[in-house]
C-alpha cells in the first residue's frame, strides 16, 4: 500500500473546481464522484504520495486528487456541463450548437488542447486508449448511424457521460450502463494535451 502523508489540518486553496470521492481511488465501487466542489479553501487532513488529499468538507471527509485539477479535467467538465440542453446542429462546433465531435472539439480546444476538428473515427485514431476512465476522459461508441467509430462524449464520473446526442435531445447526460450505450460501446480514451 501507499505511505500516508500526515497533513494535519493544513489550509489549502484548491484553485479550480473538482470532484470529491469517498475513497482515494477513481475506480473503487465506493469512490463514485461526490459533489462537484467550486474553488475554495479546504482543510487538508491526510494525503498519499500519488496526489490524493483527504479534505474536510461540509459533507464530511472526502478525497480529491491533485492530478485531476492539474490536468485541467475539471475545466473540461465545467465547460461541458455548461452546454447541457444546447441544440444538436450538424457540423456545429459551438458555442450555440454542436454535433457530437464538434462538442468535443469546442470543449477541449477551449481548455488548451491542441486538437483539430475531425470526425469521430479521426479522433479515435489519435487518442490514447484507456481502460480506467477518469472524469474528463472520452467515451467512444461505434456502429450507431454508420459502421465503425461513430459517436463520442465526455466521461463525467459516476458512470455518466455528456454528449451532443441527436437533433431531438441536443446535449444531454447519459449512463454508460444504459442498453443503447452498452450495445454500441467502443472504448474509453484520452487526448494528450
Amino acid at each position: 500500500g501507499e505511505k500516508w502523508l500526515n497533513l494535519d489540518g493544513e489550509e489549502r486553496f484548491i484553485n479550480q473546481s473538482f470532484y470529491a470521492y469517498n475513497e482515494p481511488s477513481f475506480s473503487s465501487g465506493k469512490a463514485n464522484a461526490g459533489a462537484l466542489y467550486s474553488p475554495q479553501n479546504f482543510r487538508v487532513i491526510d494525503g498519499t504520495p500519488s496526489g490524493w488529499l483527504k479534505i474536510k468538507t461540509w459533507e464530511g471527509d472526502k478525497w480529491m486528487n491533485l492530478s485531476q485539477t492539474d490536468s485541467g479535467s475539471s475545466g473540461v467538465i465545467d465547460l461541458a456541463l455548461k452546454q447541457l440542453g444546447k441544440p444538436y446542429v450538424e457540423a456545429g462546433t459551438g458555442p450555440n450548437g454542436f454535433d457530437c465531435s464538434g462538442f468535443i472539439y469546442y470543449v477541449f480546444k477551449n481548455n488548451g488542447y491542441n486538437i483539430v476538428r475531425t470526425s469521430v473515427a479521426g479522433y479515435w485514431g489519435m487518442v490514447t486508449k484507456i481502460s480506467d476512465p477518469q472524469p474528463g476522459d472520452l467515451v467512444f461508441l461505434q456502429n450507431t448511424y454508420k459502421a465503425g467509430p461513430s459517436h463520442l462524449g465526455i466521461y463525467l464520473g459516476n458512470g455518466e457521460y455528456i454528449h451532443a446526442s441527436d437533433e431531438t435531445t441536443g446535449v444531454i447526460k447519459s449512463k454508460i450502463n444504459s442498453p443503447y450505450t452498452q450495445k454500441h460501446f467502443l472504448g474509453y480514451a484520452r487526448f494528450s494535451k
